[in-house]
């Protein structure tokens, strides 16, 4: 293979080693196929959703880039996924309308930022110890499949299963303050 494909897979082996910059360069060359993919995916009528498809397709990428086999193409991989978050929005698009923002011009800006006193390491703190650094080192020091196994002595497997499991406690944790958060 020649051209943008085997450079897009040979920056996010790179990446997968370790290097962010050509991680990020993989990304950033991925973006404006999957935005084809998403537009070719949904109808018409939700054009207006291929951002969110491609933004949630890349954060799954992100999330499970260590699924990824390096000897097997990228872009079919990248292809399912970005198939499975466009079926998830027309799934959620049905039970939504939308109204483009442009049709409410009073509406503004928020006069608080709703991510204001968020802090990563408070997230963090209402998880146990151990599911804590798991994602600490996976979603913020980048680390990949292959070091985090070792660090924790866990089988691929058992990686991919202890780290989705804290993630969903992270998130868990995240809607129980929304919902106790009180409003103004």
């Amino acid at each position: 293979m020649t051209g943008p494909d085997a450079e897009i897979e040979a920056l996010m082996r790179q990446g997968l080693a370790g290097d962010r910059k050509a991680y990020g360069r993989a990304l950033a060359l991925l973006a404006p196929r999957m935005r084809a993919m998403a537009s070719r995916d949904l109808p018409q009528t939700m054009a207006h959703m291929a951002e969110d498809v491609v933004q949630e397709a890349l954060l799954s990428i992100h999330l499970k880039r260590g699924s990824w086999e390096p000897s097997r193409p990228l872009l079919p991989w990248v292809r399912v996924i970005v198939k499975h978050k466009a079926i998830d929005a027309l799934r959620a698009g049905a039970r939504r309308q939308h109204e483009p923002i442009e049709d409410h011009p009073q509406i503004g800006a928020p006069e608080v930022d709703p991510l204001e006193g968020l802090h990563i390491e408070q997230a963090l703190a209402r998880l146990a110890p151990r599911d804590a650094e798991l994602v600490r080192e996976h979603a913020v020091m980048g680390a990949d499949a292959e070091t985090l196994s070792a660090r924790f002595d866990l089988s691929p497997g058992a990686l991919r299963v202890a780290l989705h499991r804290a993630l969903r406690r992270l998130a868990e944790a995240a809607r129980k303050d929304e919902e106790w958060r009180p409003t103004n």
